[in-house]
C-alpha cells in the first residue's frame, strides 16, 4: 500500500484556478484567467481544451464545430496542437491566420474595406482601381499585383474588425467556433479586443471567450492590456512553480491583488532588488 503525497500550496493554489476555468467552461460563462510569471497558464490552458475534447469533443465534430485557440507564434501554435494530439475539435492558429481564414470569403466587403486603408489606397490608385483583383493576404507585405491585392498583416485585423460589426459575420463565426480561447490575451490588438468584448462578452451572445494570459507581461505596443468586463468571469491562478518564498514574498508585495503560493515553502533562497535612487547624475526621460 502507498502513501497518497500530498499536494503542495502551488498545486493547491493551480487546481483552485482549473477547478474555476472547468465551471465556467461547463456553465458557458466567459472568464479571464489572470497567471503571473512561473504560474503554469499554458497548462491551464492545455487542460482546459482537455476538458473539452472528453466532454464536448465527439459532439463539437459531429457537428462540424471547434474550438479556435488564438496564439500570437507558431511554436506556440505547434504547441498547443502537439498537446492536444492534434485532435479535429480544436483550431490553433495565429490571430492573423484565424482572422483571415474567417474573412477570405467575403470579398465584396474586403473590396469596400481596403479602400479605408490609406497605404492601400495609394496603391490601388496607382493601377487604375481596384478592378477585378481579389483581395488576398500571403506573407503580409502589401502589393497589388494584375490579379490580387495582398494585406499586411495590421490590415487583417482591420478587415476582421470591420465585419464583426455585422451581424451576419457574428452568426458564422459563432456557428463555426462555438468556444475561443486567447493565450497571452494582454497582446491581444485593441481594437479587435474591444470588439470581441463588445460583440460576444457585453451581449453574452456568440462564443464563449477565455481569456488566458498577464496583463503585467505585455509586450506589444498596441496590445490591448488589462481586459476587464462584468460578464468576464476572473480567476487568478495564485501559484508560482518557478521561484523560491523569497523571491515570491517579494513579488507579492509588488503585486498583493494576485499572490502566489509556492510549491516548496523550505527551499532556501534569497531576493536582491537593486535601485537608482541615490544616482545624481542626468536621467534619460520617456519609455
Amino acid at each position: 500500500m502507498t502513501e497518497s503525497v500530498a499536494a503542495n500550496p502551488a498545486e493547491l493554489a493551480a487546481q483552485r484556478a482549473l477547478d474555476g476555468v472547468f465551471r465556467c467552461i461547463r456553465e458557458r460563462k466567459s472568464f479571464r484567467l489572470e497567471a503571473g510569471a512561473g504560474a503554469g497558464k499554458t497548462y491551464s490552458l492545455v487542460k482546459a481544451l482537455q476538458l473539452i475534447i472528453e466532454e464536448q469533443g465527439a459532439q463539437l465534430v459531429r457537428r462540424h464545430q471547434k474550438v479556435a485557440c488564438i496564439t500570437y507564434t507558431n511554436v506556440a501554435t505547434d504547441e498547443v496542437t502537439k498537446r492536444t494530439d492534434g485532435h479535429p475539435a480544436v483550431h490553433a492558429s495565429t490571430i492573423h491566420s484565424f482572422c483571415w481564414e474567417l474573412c477570405k470569403s467575403f470579398q465584396s466587403v474586403l473590396r469596400s474595406e481596403v479602400m479605408n486603408i490609406p497605404q492601400l489606397v495609394e496603391k490601388i490608385n496607382e493601377v487604375g482601381g481596384i478592378e477585378a483583383r481579389r483581395i488576398a493576404y500571403e506573407l503580409g507585405h502589401r502589393r497589388v499585383t494584375d490579379t490580387e491585392i495582398l494585406l499586411h498583416h495590421d490590415d487583417v485585423l482591420k478587415v476582421m474588425v470591420a465585419l464583426m460589426e455585422r451581424p451576419k459575420f457574428r452568426r458564422i463565426l459563432a456557428a463555426k467556433f462555438p468556444v475561443l480561447f486567447i493565450d497571452e490575451y494582454q497582446d491581444t490588438e485593441a481594437v479587435f479586443a474591444e470588439s470581441l468584448i463588445r460583440n460576444f462578452v457585453e451581449t453574452m451572445d456568440g462564443p464563449l471567450v477565455g481569456l488566458f494570459g498577464d496583463s503585467w507581461q505585455k509586450i506589444y505596443r498596441t496590445g490591448a492590456g488589462l481586459i476587464n468586463h462584468d460578464n468576464l468571469q476572473l480567476i487568478g491562478k495564485e501559484a508560482n512553480f518557478r521561484s523560491v518564498s523569497a523571491v515570491v514574498d517579494v513579488l507579492n508585495r509588488i503585486r498583493p491583488d494576485l499572490p502566489q503560493e509556492v510549491s516548496d515553502p523550505t527551499a532556501v533562497g534569497s531576493a536582491r532588488v537593486y535601485h537608482s535612487n541615490d544616482f545624481i547624475g542626468q536621467r534619460q526621460t520617456g519609455g
